[in-house]
């Protein structure tokens, strides 16, 4: 049977794009939703209020000394973003037999959402370098509200001066999440100069779409950045990587009331489960980190013991972190 060239290679044409749209399309940001308060926004900046601590319980001996309950400012700026342009020539997309340049504008939100989800990763993993709601860096060593180190290092058996990392996220504040994404403009359709006269006498379109949101920080101390050098073995994640993040935690102190108090951890009475501790690693440790909290026993020394944090977290690798 004769075979018709061009029907072939036409197919031929749509298989192949087809399939470099599909890897495209299989490319997705980590899931953020988890840890991530997605709040309405109505202006350009969004003004977010957090109070003085109360003192504590304190035997009464006649005199009760007045402590002023204060509030204090956190601001969040929404900034514009812009998936595009893309510019089209009319004569292309005329003669576009195959529709591919047709899927690909349409494809422009779709793709524009998920790049948002990259923008909340980014802004978490970029929070040794910006400030939380005390005027500190998210993760850092010291913080102006509150007591507690969230800027963690751990060096490795192993010789190979690789560098990981892992954010662990503490999610049992059921109220407010670690990142804050204020949502001032949702992604927009499909946006085209293709009927004006500009684009008619110039030949080309253009496409795009656009959005305003504003990306902060939850609390500080909900949340740790630990830098890891030399990469560890499942066993070592087990018994000092995790153990090291989770007692971590249960070391943070919330401000004081007033001078003499003594300091409330954040998370003392905390037990992990995998619905309130998120560990975000970067690429290199997914299998490590996923295989270790999936381990019912782990090895140290000649000796095998039960992993108590089996099943005790949630894996999100990302290559935000890388």
């Amino acid at each position: 049977m004769a075979v018709d060239v061009n029907a072939f290679s036409a197919m031929a044409r749509t298989e192949f794009m087809a399939g470099k749209m599909a890897a495209e399309n299989n490319v997705v940001p980590a899931n953020y939703q988890s840890f991530t308060s997605i709040v309405p926004s109505t202006t350009k900046v969004e003004t977010h209020l957090y109070m003085s601590s109360l003192p504590r319980l304190y035997r009464f001996k006649g005199y009760s000394p007045s402590v002023r309950m204060t509030d204090y400012e956190y601001t969040v700026t929404n900034l514009p973003y812009r998936m595009g342009p893309i510019t089209v020539s009319k004569d292309d997309l005329d003669d576009d037999k195959a529709g591919g340049y047709l899927q690909m504008i349409n494809g422009l939100p779709a793709s524009g959402q998920k790049d948002i989800g990259w923008e909340v990763l980014g802004h978490l993993a970029d929070g040794t370098s910006k400030p939380c709601f005390d005027g500190t860096n998210y993760f850092a060593n010291t913080h102006a509200v509150g007591t507690g180190d969230n800027l963690d290092t751990a060096n490795m058996a192993a010789s190979d001066a690789g560098v990981t990392k892992i954010i662990a996220l503490n999610l049992s504040n059921s109220l407010f999440k670690p990142v804050l994404f204020q949502d001032r403009e949702p992604l927009s359709g499909l946006q085209t100069d293709a009927e004006t006269p500009q684009a008619a006498k110039q030949k080309e379109y253009e496409y795009w779409s656009d959005c305003r949101f504003g990306l902060g920080y939850g609390y500080w101390w909900d949340a740790i950045h630990l830098t890891i050098t030399d990469l560890p073995t499942v066993d070592e994640i087990v018994e000092t990587i995790i153990p090291q993040l989770v007692n971590r935690f249960r070391t943070f102190a919330l401000p004081v009331g007033k001078d003499g108090d003594d300091a409330r951890l954040v998370h003392e009475n905390w037990v992990p489960t995998a619905d309130n501790f998120t560990l975000l690693c970067s690429m290199p440790l997914a299998e490590i980190v996923t295989t270790a909290v999936n381990r019912t026993q782990y090895k140290t020394g000649s000796s095998t013991l039960d992993n108590i944090y089996y099943q005790k977290a949630t894996v999100i690798p990302t290559s935000s972190l890388n």
